[in-house]
């Protein structure tokens, strides 16, 4: 082949290989991924604890040392008729010794008198029913054994007195000439603590009220 010839082949070899090279791109780095970090949680910061108010909150008692005079609740007084209640009663000199025998006893945790005890309910009527002894009254003390609660021992003491005045009024003794006084079980005629001492403490008294001077 002439040089010649040989020129234009080696002019489209050149321009073939300088085209192809043009053609590719050049090479990117690529881009790595980010890795997703979860972000870090702060917790909230504590401050002090309120509690809600408390609705009807009540102070607390007070220990007994902290009573005054002021406030230390009154003794009970049985009686309920002053310290003077061992010789008189509304004004009235009082014989404990005309009825003393007559002391009426009752069953455990009954007001009713028994027909045993009547005998002496008669005594103490036939004495208030003698003209001689008009000018004198009476006292019916109600008693119970230490068993029961005070308060329900005061109120049985109250019906044993009240269930021996009826029987009173019913064998001729004027009403108005009767008062009842519970004690309950607060004046014990024997201080133990057996059947035979219970026996004796459930029961009414008879109290002359002498004539008022």
């Amino acid at each position: 082949m002439k040089r010649s010839q040989l020129i234009p082949w080696l002019v489209l070899g050149l321009v073939l290989a300088i085209g192809g090279s043009g053609c590719k791109s050049p090479k990117k780095p690529l881009t790595p991924i980010p890795k997703t970090v979860e972000p870090i949680k702060t917790p909230p910061p504590v401050g002090p604890v309120t509690l809600p108010p408390v609705d009807n909150a009540r102070p607390l008692p007070l220990p007994d040392n902290n009573l005054t005079s002021t406030n230390i609740p009154p003794p009970i007084n049985p009686e309920g008729i002053g310290l003077a209640y061992r010789d008189k009663f509304e004004g009235r000199e009082m014989d404990r010794v005309t009825f003393q025998a007559d002391t009426a006893y009752f069953d455990f945790d009954m007001s009713e008198v028994k027909p045993s005890e009547m005998y002496k309910v008669q005594s103490v009527a036939d004495y208030l029913n003698k003209t001689e002894n008009n000018q004198s009254d009476l006292l019916i003390e109600g008693h119970c054994d230490e068993r029961g609660t005070e308060e329900y021992n005061r109120a049985l003491g109250e019906r044993r007195a009240l269930a021996l005045r009826e029987k009173l009024v019913a064998l001729g003794v004027n009403a108005g000439r009767i008062r009842t006084l519970s004690f309950g079980e607060d004046k014990p005629a024997d201080p133990g603590h057996n059947e035979a001492a219970w026996a004796k403490n459930r029961r009414g008294e008879f109290v002359r009220l002498l004539p008022k001077p």
